[in-house]
């Protein structure tokens, strides 16, 4: 059920910079970002399983923060959940959730902020 909420926010999330971008509220930049970070964390999590479980090198967590800073969150939730990695570390998911509403407050706030001016 907690996957289910995360994944329709994550959705959510998705569709709303899709629509304030097609609406041109966003600028473009701001759609590749999403696309690259995404892309980019869904990516470093099939990688940091792999790594665990062929004991090889592994992804320090402040990239997985810094991705999920920089929207890359959604695409994280989905690699959790697909990898089944991540999940149970208390002290990663707490930090990962404060970088992901960080960045959901940031660009809410933006939106808002230009939508009022």
């Amino acid at each position: 059920m907690k996957n289910l909420l995360l994944l329709l926010i994550s959705t959510a999330y998705i569709a709303f910079i899709f629509y304030y971008q097609s609406i041109q509220w966003l600028p473009v930049w701001t759609l590749y970002l999403l696309v690259i970070t995404n892309l980019l964390s869904f990516i470093f999590y099939g990688m940091d399983k792999l790594a665990a479980i062929k004991c090889w090198q592994r992804t320090p967590e402040k990239h997985f923060y810094c991705l999920a800073l920089l929207s890359g969150w959604p695409a994280s939730i989905l690699g959790q959940i697909v990898f089944n990695h991540k999940t149970t570390k208390v002290s990663f998911r707490r930090w990962f959730y404060f970088m992901s509403l960080i960045n959901l407050t940031t660009v809410v706030g933006y939106l808002s902020y230009w939508l009022n001016y």
